[in-house]
C-alpha cells in the first residue's frame, strides 16, 4: 500500500509536530507501506540541516516539498498559507494520479480538497475541530478519523454525528529505547556539566502558555535552597521572554537552558530528580485535547513525574505512575515536588511502573494499529 502523509509544517523544525510527523512516517514505512511526506517549501532557517538526521528518523520514506508562496511575514498569514498549500497539494495529487493511495493528514484544507478527487482520506485530529460549517463539510466527506484520545472520539460523534466505528482513538507515541538510556543520574549530570549536589526539577518542551510553564516558574518561590528548576526547550521568542522574566524578578533557582538537540533530551531527563508536566486547566487544548508526547518521554526515562491533574493526562497515567497536583496552583505543585524529593524510593517505584506502561505507546505499535484500522475499513 502507498500512504501520502500531508503536513503544513516546516522540515526540519524545532516544533513537536514536525518530530511527530517524521516518526509517524518512519513507522508506517517500517510496516511495509510506501510512504511520502508532502510538505510546503518555505523559508526555513534550518534548511541546511538534513530532516532525517535532525529528527532522528530513518530514511525509509520520501519527503516531497511542494511550491507555495511564503506568506509568513503577513500579519494574518495562517489561512492564506493553509489555502495556498492545499491548492498545491490538490494539483500535485491530480498530476500524480495515485488513485489507490491513502491520503493521511491533520491539515484540514488540503484533505478537504482531496475528497473532490475521490481519494481515500484519513483525518488525524490533533486540536478539536471548531463547530463550524467547514468542519461539518470535511467530516461529511473524509472516510476515516484518527483521534488521539477517547474524549475527542466521543465528542466527534456527539457534535458532528461521525460514526463511531470510523473513528480510531489512539494516543501519541514515543521512541522508548531512545529515552531508556543506561546513564545514571550522576553520569548524566557530568555529561551536561550540572552539579551533582543540587536537586533538579526539570521541564522539557515548548514554553507556550497552555503548557503551564508559568505555574512551574511561580512554584520556584516555594522551593528550598539547592532546589533548581530547569526549563529545556522553546522557540527563540519564548526563551528570550523567560530569561528576561527571570532576570527582572532576580529569580536565582530558575535556569532557562533554551533549545537543545532532540537527541540530547534523554540525557537531560535522566539528570533530573523530578520531571514536571504543568499543563493548565484554563484551556481545552490542555485539559482535553492534548496527548502529550512529553509525558511519554518522561515515562520512558524512568524518572519520577509530577503532573497536572487533568483528564488529558489521566487518560495515560494514574496515581500508580505519577504524582498529581492541582492545575495552575504553584504552591501545590511545589508541595508535590517536595513529596517526591522526600520520598525517593516511593517516587522511583512510581517511575518504574510508568516506564513499563509506556511500552504500550511505541511508534511501531501506533502505526500497526492505524494500518490495521485502515485495512479493516477498506
Amino acid at each position: 500500500m502507498e500512504l501520502i502523509y500531508i503536513s503544513p509544517l516546516r522540515y526540519p523544525a524545532e516544533k513537536a509536530g514536525s518530530q511527530f510527523s517524521m516518526k509517524s512516517c518512519e513507522s508506517f514505512a517500517d510496516r511495509g507501506w510506501t510512504v511520502e511526506l508532502w510538505a510546503p517549501r518555505r523559508k526555513n532557517r534550518l534548511a541546511r540541516e538534513d530532516p532525517f538526521i535532525f529528527h532522528g528518523a530513518r530514511k525509509n520514506f520520501k519527503i516531497v516539498f511542494l511550491p507555495v508562496p511564503d506568506l509568513s511575514p503577513l500579519k494574518f498569514f495562517y489561512v492564506p498559507m493553509a489555502l495556498s498549500f492545499a491548492i498545491s497539494v490538490f494539483f500535485y495529487a491530480l498530476g500524480r494520479g495515485l488513485k489507490n493511495a491513502v491520503y493521511y493528514s491533520h491539515e484540514e484544507f488540503a484533505l478537504f480538497l482531496l475528497t473532490f478527487l475521490r481519494r481515500d482520506t484519513v483525518y488525524e485530529v490533533h486540536d478539536f475541530p471548531a463547530s463550524g460549517l467547514f468542519y461539518r463539510w470535511l467530516l461529511g466527506r473524509v472516510r476515516l478519523v484518527v483521534a488521539t484520545n477517547n474524549w475527542k472520539k466521543n465528542k466527534l460523534g456527539r457534535q458532528f454525528n461521525f460514526p463511531a466505528d470510523r473513528i480510531l482513538s489512539i494516543p501519541n507515541a514515543v521512541d522508548a529505547d531512545a529515552f531508556a538510556i543506561s546513564l545514571g543520574k550522576g553520569e548524566a549530570r557530568d555529561k551536561l556539566g550540572l552539579a551533582r549536589d543540587k536537586k533538579i526539577i526539570l521541564y522539557s518542551g515548548h514554553l507556550f502558555g497552555w503548557k503551564g510553564v508559568d505555574t512551574l516558574f511561580e512554584a520556584s518561590r516555594f522551593l528550598n535552597e539547592g532546589e533548581l528548576i530547569y526549563f529545556v526547550g522553546g522557540v527563540d521568542k519564548d526563551i528570550g521572554e523567560f530569561k528576561a522574566k527571570s532576570e527582572k524578578l532576580k529569580v536565582k533557582n530558575v535556569v532557562v537552558v533554551g533549545r537543545r538537540p532532540h537527541g540530547e533530551i534523554p540525557i537531560w531527563l535522566r539528570a533530573a530528580d523530578v520531571l514536571v508536566l504543568p499543563n493548565t486547566a484554563r484551556e481545552n487544548i490542555s485539559k482535553y485535547y492534548t496527548s502529550p508526547v512529553k509525558l511519554f518521554e518522561y515515562m520512558a526515562s524512568g524518572r519520577p513525574i509530577v503532573a497536572s491533574d487533568l483528564p488529558s493526562v489521566k487518560a495515560l497515567v494514574d496515581e500508580r505512575m505519577a504524582v498529581f497536583f492541582e492545575p495552575d496552583n504553584p504552591k501545590d505543585l511545589a508541595d508535590k515536588i517536595h513529596w517526591v524529593l522526600e520520598n525517593p524510593q516511593d517516587a522511583q517505584n512510581l517511575a518504574l511502573l510508568a516506564q513499563e506502561e509506556v511500552l504500550r505507546y511505541t511508534w511501531d505499535k501506533r502505526a500497526g494499529c492505524i494500518i490495521e484500522f485502515i485495512e479493516q475499513n477498506k
